[in-house]
């Protein structure tokens, strides 16, 4: 497809995050075109976090389909459902298509349905999707993803629809724990909770006990899928019927219920959680900025649509697109994660940047279980994310996967504490950091 009957097929506002992207890496509209090959392969890495590698090879793709779903997918990652979906049908409508191109549809509304809280056609897309990977003949793993999905949407389906009863923004404080993760106070069904603030999780989280004590409805049924290299989690979906928090008064509220031990984490003196509050919820706050001085400011946000920031979403997870050594990396934000990592796909990419590094074996542990990883230590590394920037002393990446998950860049607690604050905006899908804050300096020492 030449260049300019693509341009009349995307949005305006969709031309000009291209257009800026393709600048700001280097890309050009004359560079040559993609292989289809090439075009599914960024197809599927978009859906792991390479959202904004895929802006920027979408003037190269050529083939009429393919550009449909790219555009399907980036409309996804700005959190536009309805535009995400009526491409793909538009792809559908073309003609008849074959499992392994109903494959890279499927999944795009799967997606983009979930993280507009729309279920039930998320577990209907993920139904297709799972078909379609049958059909192709994929192991039981290619299918983990798909089952998973598509039966927690067919939970969530099952709950009703979480509503918005007031907003009239209010500071909370927040503080660090053990392990630097963010918590801060919520009012669940009248009960004070405290809650672990993580923008990396896709569903707000509790324990068993813990439902029980807020009073949560827990549905009826289970959902639990694995495969050969994935371990399956036994989960139930909890209502909360009401929750406050900075401000926010929420009705309807569903959280993921996990089994006590599943929240709990192998570290020295013992560490649990008790509840996550995550996407779902956050975003209805707007505009949330986190301080360097432990507080939470939320606000309504000023844009009246989505804008072009640097801010994308891929499945459920928030991507920033962040400089390390003035590599662009696209990083999944997670304010629940206590430090930064790189995972293998950085590693295979950047050979350059492993060579002569040290590497070690570490422990990670995680909601879940644990299991041993080794990784390269990244020295002085700088951070720069917008017009501002800092030095990270070291940033592990791993050179490994742990079976078929692939483990994404992480942006974690110790790059967002060494800015005065940081903000998410979700009308403008924008992330934006302050000033970076002073390094600690050592004493002079006594003669």
């Amino acid at each position: 497809m030449k260049q300019s009957a693509l341009n009349r097929l995307l949005p305006f506002a969709l031309l000009v995050t291209y257009a800026s992207l393709a600048l700001a890496t280097g890309g050009s509209p004359a560079a040559q075109a993609l292989s289809r090959q090439q075009s599914e392969d960024s197809l599927r890495n978009a859906a792991d976090g390479e959202v904004f590698a895929l802006a920027n090879s979408l003037p190269r793709i050529e083939d009429p389909g393919l550009a449909l779903l790219a555009q399907a997918r980036l409309a996804a990652t700005q959190l536009n459902a309805a535009e995400a979906r009526q491409l793909v049908t538009r792809y559908f409508a073309d003609g008849a298509r074959s499992p392994a191109e109903r494959v890279l549809a499927w999944p795009i509304v799967a997606d983009a349905s979930f993280a507009d809280g729309d279920y039930r056609q998320a577990a209907d897309a993920a139904h297709a999707w799972e078909k379609a990977l049958t059909e192709q003949g994929a192991s039981a793993d290619d299918r983990a993803n798909a089952l998973q999905m598509a039966a927690v949407a067919e939970q969530f389906a099952a709950a009703p629809k979480q509503q918005v009863e007031a907003y009239a923004p209010k500071p909370e404080d927040v503080t660090r724990d053990k392990v630097g993760l963010p918590r801060s106070i919520t009012v669940i069904n009248g009960k004070p909770q405290e809650v672990v603030l993580d923008t990396g999780a896709n569903l707000s989280t509790v324990s068993l006990s813990t439902a029980h004590k807020l009073g949560l409805r827990l549905l009826d049924g289970t959902a639990s899928v694995g495969s050969a290299s994935r371990q399956a989690v036994a989960s139930r979906i909890g209502i909360a019927d009401h929750l406050e928090f900075a401000g926010l008064s929420l009705n309807h509220v569903a959280f993921l219920v996990l089994d006590d031990d599943q929240l709990s984490m192998p570290v020295p003196g013992g560490y649990h959680i008790d509840a996550i509050l995550g996407f779902p919820v956050l975003r209805q706050l707007q505009r949330l900025e986190f301080t360097s001085g432990g507080k939470l400011l939320p606000s309504r946000s000023d844009a009246s649509s989505a804008a072009t920031g640097n801010l994308r979403m891929a499945g459920s997870d928030l991507y920033v697109n962040v400089f390390l050594n003035n590599i662009p990396v696209a990083m999944h934000l997670d304010s629940g994660g206590a430090r930064s990592a790189l995972s293998s796909g950085f590693a295979t990419e950047h050979p350059s940047v492993i060579k002569g590094l040290k590497t070690h074996k570490e422990h990670v542990a995680g909601a879940g279980g644990s299991r041993d990883n080794e990784s390269a230590a990244w020295p002085q590394v700088n951070v720069r994310i917008g017009d501002q920037q800092t030095v990270l002393p070291t940033l592990a990446i791993s050179l490994s996967d742990a079976g078929n998950v692939k483990a994404p860049n992480v942006l974690g607690g110790d790059i967002l504490q060494a800015f005065d604050h940081w903000t998410i905006d979700f009308q403008r899908m924008q992330f934006e950091v302050g000033k970076p804050l002073a390094k600690p300096t050592a004493k002079p020492r006594a003669e």
